[in-house]
C-alpha cells in the first residue's frame, strides 16, 4: 500500500487559484515528477495532433515538430 511519502504533490494554479492538486508516485512515475517539477507549459492538443505528437517532439511557441535528426 503506497504511503503519502511515496508521492510528490503538484498544485495546478489558474489565474492565481489552485484548480487541482495531483499526487504523482515518485517511484512509479519519476519522468512525470521530473517534467512537472520543471515549470512546464501545458498545451491542449488539437484532434489532429492526438496520437501524433509524442515525447521528444519540439514546440516553438506556436506549433509542434519532429526533433531534428543528427
Amino acid at each position: 500500500m503506497p504511503k503519502k511519502d511515496d508521492f510528490e504533490y503538484f498544485a495546478f494554479v489558474v489565474e492565481n487559484e489552485v484548480a487541482v492538486v495531483i499526487p504523482i508516485n515518485k517511484h512509479n512515475l519519476p519522468d512525470w515528477v521530473a517534467a512537472l517539477s520543471s515549470d512546464p507549459k501545458v498545451i491542449k492538443l488539437e484532434d489532429s495532433q492526438k496520437d501524433v505528437v509524442v515525447s521528444g517532439w519540439n514546440f516553438d511557441g506556436e506549433s509542434f515538430s519532429l526533433p531534428a535528426e543528427n
